[in-house]
C-alpha cells in the first residue's frame, strides 16, 4: 500500500512539475517592461522601453556637474548646455559650474554629421547613489537620455531630485515625424524653430516641411528666382534661413525632409513659369485655401524634366537629408484631358488614362531624384506597378491599407492616416491609431444572397470622390458598406422605407449624413457634412439579381504582415495642414496633442494603450511645453484681448477654457462663401484650444465623484458650478454688444442652466418639475456646436444631473 502511495505521489509531483513548466513557458503573463506602480509615478512622455524605480534618489544641487568619457563634439556640448538651461528653469537653481562627476556621460566619438535615418537612438540611464551614468552609441542617444532626465525631475521634501532608476530605452520606429504646411498660410521661421524645440522634447526626429502648393512657394531659388519672387507674395525663406533651420534641427537630432508638391498643387510654380503648365495663358496664386484646383504640370513637356533636374540639384544643396518629398497627391486631370497635345502624346505612348500619365511623370521624376542621390517619397497616390521598389517610399494618408500594401511590395512606408492634427480629434482618438493595427474593419453581416453594389461619386464643387456603396439584406432591413478612398466602413444602422435610405457615417472630418433614393439602377441623393451638402450619384454594377454584374468582393480579409514586411514600415507622421490655422494658432493645434503620436511611434506597443494614463501625462506635458517657450497656449489671450476690453477679458477667458474646436467640417461651414488666405483667423473658435484639458479633468472628477462620493471632489465640482453660474451673468451685456462673442452665448446659457441643476443635485435637493421638463432640451442644446466650438463639459454635467435619476 505504501508503495502505491509513493508511486501516486511521484505521479502527482511529475504532473505538478509539468504544469509549472507549461505555466512558465506558455501561460505565465509576460511582465510589463514598466510596472503599474512605476508607471503611475512617471511624468515621462514618451514612455521608455524599460524602466524600474529604486527607493533612493540623487539630490540636485547647484554643484551638479557633468563629465564626458570622450571629448564631446560641438553638437553634444550644445545639447548639454540646453539641458542645464532647462534644468535651471525647472528647479530655479543656477548651475554656473557645469563640470563634475554627478552625471557621467559615456559618449561616442562625435563626428557631428547630419542625422541619418536608422541611426542607433538607444540609450541607458542608471541613477544610483550619488551619480548618474548615461551611455549611448550616438550623440542623439545621449540627447534623448538628457531629455528623459529632465522629465524625471521630482520635488520632494523641499528638494529637487532625480529618482533612483534603471532605464533602457530605444524607439519602436525610426521615423517619428511632424509635417507642417507653410504654403496655405505663411508660417515664419521663429515659429518653425519653436516647433523643433517641442519635437526634441518628445523625441520626434523628422520635420516634413511642406514648402509649395497652390497658395505659395516658400523657398528662395537662385536658379529659378521667379518661383519665390512671383509665387510667394514676399513670404518665403531665404536660403540662409533654410540653412539655419536645418542646422538648428540637426543640433536636436531632427532631420528636415522638404516637400515640393508636383505635378498637381502647382499654381505657385506656374505663376513664374507658365510654360510648364498644361493649360495656356497666365497663372495667378490661388487665394482660396480649401479644395483641389486645376493647375497641373505638363508631363509631356521635355523641358519640364530639365527644369526639375536643376531644381532638385539646387534644393539638394540646401536639404542634406536623403529623402526628398514630391507630393504627388490630388492631381486634377481636367487640364490634361482638355489639352489636345497631351492627348496625342498619351495615344502615341499607349498611356491609357490620367493615372497612367501621372505614373509616367513620377517614374521619370524618380530617376532625376535618384541621380541627385536622394530617395523619393510621395503621398500614396504615387503607388503604381511601374514605380521601382528601391529608392521610393510611400506616405499613406488615404487609408491604413495602402501602408500595408506598400510594405508588402517592399517599399518603405510611413503612416499619416489617422494622424491629421488639423482634423481636431481628441488625444484619445490619435492615441488609438497604430501603424501595425488596422482598426475599423467591417463588422456587419455580409449577406451574399441579397446584395447590390453601386459605383458612386460624391461631388464637392468641381471635385468628386469615387467609391462603391454596397447594400446587404432585403426589403427594409438592410445594412451598408461605404468603400471610398480604399477604406471600407460598415454601417449597421440604416433607415430604409421603400426606395429611400438614410444613414450616418463618422468620417475623419465629422459626421456624414446620407440620404439616398434608388431610382431603377441608379442611386441619387445627398450627403451632408456639417452645413455642406454634397451630391451623391451611383450606378448599379453588381448584385445578387445581376448574374453578369461585378462579383461581391471579400471584405476584411487582411492577412497579418510578415516580420520582413513589418520592417518596411518606418513609422509615421503627424500632419498639420494650415487651411484654418495661421502663425498665431498653429502651435495650439499641434501641441500637446502631437505627444500622443510621438509616444505611439517611440514606446513599445504594449505600453501605449492606457488612455487615462496618457491624459494624466499629456496634461503635465502641456505645462512643460509652455515652460520650454512653445506658444501653444498664448493664442487664447492674444485673440480674446483683441476682441474685448480688459474688463470683460477674465469672464470670457474663463468660459473659453471649457470650450474646444469642433468637427473639421463644421468649422468650414463658418466661412461663406468660402475661406480665403486673407480671411482673418481671429474668432472665438481660433482662441479656443483643440481640446479642453480643464474640461477633461472636470468630466473625470464627476465620474470619480459619482462612483465614490468623495467629499473633496464634491467641493471642487461645486466651486466650478458656482463660477459657471455667475460667469454667465458677467457676460450677458457683452453678448448683447459684441457680435464676435455672441456666437457662444448659447454655450454660456446652457452651461449656467445645467450648472444650477447640477448644483442642486450635489446639495441633495430635488429638481423642480420645470427643471425636469427643460432637461432634454438643455442636454440637446449643450451638445450643439456654436461658432465652431463645443461645450466640452457637457458630458460631465449631464452625468452629474442624471446620477440620481
Amino acid at each position: 500500500m505504501k508503495k502505491f502511495f509513493k508511486i501516486l505521489i511521484i505521479i502527482v509531483l511529475l504532473l505538478l512539475a509539468g504544469a509549472v513548466t507549461v505555466w512558465f513557458l506558455y501561460l505565465k503573463p509576460t511582465p510589463l517592461p514598466i510596472s503599474e506602480a512605476d508607471r503611475a509615478r512617471l511624468q515621462l512622455m514618451p514612455l521608455p522601453s524599460e524602466l524600474e524605480f529604486g527607493n533612493g534618489s540623487v539630490i540636485i544641487t547647484e554643484k551638479f556637474g557633468v563629465t564626458f568619457e570622450k571629448e564631446p563634439g560641438p553638437r553634444l556640448e550644445k545639447s548639454v548646455d540646453r539641458f542645464y538651461d532647462q534644468l535651471e528653469i525647472k528647479t530655479g537653481l543656477s548651475f554656473t559650474k557645469r563640470s563634475g562627476n554627478e552625471i557621467i556621460i559615456k559618449n561616442p566619438t562625435d563626428d557631428d554629421s547630419y542625422p541619418q535615418l536608422g541611426e542607433n537612438e538607444s540609450y541607458e540611464l542608471n541613477i544610483h547613489n550619488a551619480n548618474i551614468i548615461l551611455k549611448a552609441s550616438s550623440t542623439i542617444g545621449i540627447q534623448y537620455g538628457l531629455e528623459t532626465l529632465l522629465q524625471l525631475v521630482e520635488y520632494k521634501e523641499g528638494k529637487y531630485q532625480f529618482p533612483e532608476a534603471d532605464i533602457k530605452d530605444h524607439p519602436r520606429y525610426s521615423w517619428r515625424g511632424l509635417m507642417i504646411d507653410v504654403s496655405r498660410h505663411w508660417i515664419p521661421k521663429d515659429v518653425i524653430l519653436r516647433n523643433l524645440d517641442a519635437m526634441a522634447k518628445l523625441k520626434m526626429n523628422v520635420l516634413h516641411w511642406h514648402l509649395s502648393d497652390y497658395q505659395g512657394f516658400r523657398v528662395e531659388s537662385k536658379k529659378f528666382p521667379k518661383l519665390h519672387e512671383m509665387g510667394s507674395k514676399g513670404n518665403y525663406y531665404s536660403q540662409e534661413d533654410i540653412r539655419e533651420v536645418v542646422n538648428y534641427a540637426a543640433d536636436r537630432g531632427i532631420r528636415i525632409v522638404p516637400e515640393f508638391d508636383v505635378p498637381g498643387h502647382t499654381t505657385s510654380w506656374l505663376v513664374g513659369y507658365p510654360e510648364f503648365g498644361s493649360a495656356p495663358g497666365t497663372y495667378s496664386l490661388d487665394t482660396i485655401v480649401l479644395g483641389i484646383f486645376r493647375p497641373v504640370m505638363d508631363p509631356t513637356n521635355p523641358d519640364l524634366y530639365a527644369f526639375l533636374n536643376e531644381f532638385v540639384a539646387e534644393m539638394a544643396t540646401l536639404f542634406p537629408d536623403e529623402y526628398f518629398h514630391i507630393g504627388g497627391d490630388e492631381v486634377m486631370p481636367k487640364d490634361w484631358e482638355e489639352n489636345e497635345e497631351i492627348q496625342k502624346y498619351m495615344k502615341a505612348h499607349n498611356i491609357l488614362d490620367s493615372h497612367e500619365l501621372q505614373a509616367h511623370f513620377i517614374v521619370r521624376l524618380q530617376k532625376i531624384i535618384a541621380r541627385n542621390n536622394r530617395v523619393m517619397i510621395g503621398w500614396d497616390e504615387i503607388m503604381h506597378p511601374d514605380l521601382p521598389v528601391e529608392g521610393v517610399a510611400i506616405q499613406a494618408w488615404r487609408s491604413h491599407k495602402s501602408l500595408w500594401e506598400s510594405a508588402r511590395k517592399g517599399n518603405k512606408a510611413i503612416l499619416s492616416k489617422g494622424y491629421y492634427l488639423d482634423h481636431k480629434k481628441s488625444a484619445e482618438e490619435y492615441y488609438k491609431v497604430d501603424p501595425e493595427v488596422i482598426k475599423g474593419a467591417v463588422n456587419i453581416q455580409i449577406d451574399s444572397i441579397n446584395w447590390a453594389s453601386y459605383e458612386s461619386q460624391i461631388y464637392f464643387g468641381d471635385n468628386s470622390f469615387g467609391g462603391t456603396i454596397y447594400m446587404f439584406g432585403k426589403d427594409d432591413n438592410i445594412q451598408i458598406i461605404m468603400n471610398f478612398m480604399d477604406e471600407a466602413t460598415g454601417i449597421a444602422e440604416v433607415e430604409k422605407k421603400g426606395n429611400k435610405i438614410n444613414f450616418t457615417n463618422q468620417i475623419d472630418v465629422g459626421k456624414m449624413k446620407v440620404s439616398l433614393e434608388i431610382q431603377g439602377d441608379s442611386l441619387i441623393g445627398k450627403s451632408s457634412v456639417g452645413l455642406f451638402d454634397l451630391d451623391v450619384k451611383g450606378l448599379k454594377t453588381g448584385g445578387s439579381d445581376l448574374p453578369d454584374g461585378l462579383p461581391l468582393p471579400k471584405f476584411d480579409k487582411i492577412e497579418p504582415l510578415t516580420d520582413l514586411e513589418s520592417n518596411n514600415i518606418l513609422g509615421g507622421e503627424a500632419c498639420m495642414w494650415t487651411e484654418m490655422v495661421d502663425s498665431i494658432t498653429l502651435e495650439s493645434r499641434i501641441w500637446p496633442k502631437a505627444a500622443t503620436i510621438a509616444e505611439k511611434l517611440w514606446s513599445p506597443q504594449v505600453l501605449s494603450n492606457d488612455t487615462d494614463d496618457m491624459y494624466r501625462r499629456i496634461i503635465l506635458m502641456d505645462s512643460q511645453l509652455e515652460k520650454l517657450g512653445v506658444h501653444h497656449k498664448r493664442q487664447q489671450e492674444i485673440i480674446l484681448k483683441n476682441m474685448v476690453s480688459d474688463q470683460d477679458f477674465n469672464a470670457l477667458n474663463f468660459l473659453v477654457d471649457f470650450l474646444h474646436e469642433g468637427a473639421f467640417a463644421n468649422r468650414l461651414s463658418l466661412y461663406q462663401p468660402t475661406l480665403y488666405t486673407s480671411t482673418p483667423l481671429d474668432a472665438i473658435v481660433d482662441a479656443a484650444s483643440a481640446e479642453s484639458y480643464p474640461a477633461y479633468e472636470f468630466n473625470k472628477k464627476v465620474t470619480a465623484y459619482i462612483n465614490n462620493g468623495d467629499v473633496q471632489l464634491k467641493k471642487e465640482i461645486q466651486t466650478l458650478l458656482h463660477k459657471w453660474i455667475t460667469n454667465h451673468d458677467e457676460l450677458v451685456n457683452l453678448f448683447d454688444t459684441n457680435a464676435k462673442v455672441k456666437v457662444i452665448q448659447d454655450h454660456s446659457k446652457n452651461l449656467s442652466a445645467l450648472s444650477a441643476m447640477a448644483l442642486k443635485i450635489t446639495e441633495g435637493k430635488e429638481l423642480s418639475e420645470k427643471d425636469k421638463s427643460s432637461l432634454k432640451e438643455l442636454f440637446q442644446g449643450a451638445e450643439k456646436e456654436h461658432g465652431g466650438t463645443v461645450l466640452a463639459v457637457a458630458p460631465g454635467l449631464e452625468a452629474l444631473i442624471q446620477s440620481t435619476n
